[in-house]
């Protein structure tokens, strides 16, 4: 397959991820931000919730990082070393202007990992880690539209269905 092609591929599946994620925060809007007392009153079904976020969040940064981005410098023929740390491949994508941050990125990282602690002792801990997750989650939402944004308008065979 193409580059292009893999594109077109990695592209439906972020698709997917980006709107059960934007359902799904959608859905939580109504009791966030958690507190110490909201947090310790979550339902198994705003847990269901949280956890689809939680899901789709990790299934479409790692897409994003692990297939989009790498393809997206290879559709660019950019002549980043083949060794390149993922913080270098993050840069040089923010100075082609497909991505808008690499801090932003890494910061994105930073709520998934908060979110990956549970903190059962620690009420605080645990509301301001879902808090800051759930605002990481639209800003991911919101990058992965900006790079699918400019892989569409600088790579147009990216558009094109596959056969």
């Amino acid at each position: 397959m193409t580059p292009e092609q893999l594109m077109r591929i990695y592209l439906d599946e972020c698709s997917l991820h980006v709107k059960v994620l934007a359902e799904a925060l959608e859905e939580a809007q109504p009791w966030l931000p958690l507190t110490t007392q909201t947090v310790q009153q979550i339902t198994k079904e705003q847990l269901r919730i949280l956890d689809q976020i939680a899901y789709r969040f990790s299934k479409l940064q790692d897409t994003m990082g692990q297939k989009i981005l790498p393809t997206l410098l290879e559709l660019a023929e950019e002549p980043i070393a083949p060794d390149a740390t993922f913080a270098e491949k993050l840069n040089w994508l923010e100075r082609m202007g497909a991505l808008p941050s690499a801090e932003e990125w890494k910061k994105l990282r930073v709520a998934r990992n908060a979110i990956a602690h549970e903190y059962p002792d620690d009420k605080e801990l645990q509301s301001s880690a879902i808090n800051r997750f759930f605002n990481g989650a639209v800003q991911l939402n919101a990058l992965y539209e900006f790079v699918s944004q400019y892989l569409l308008a600088h790579f147009p065979n990216v558009k094109t269905p596959l056969k």
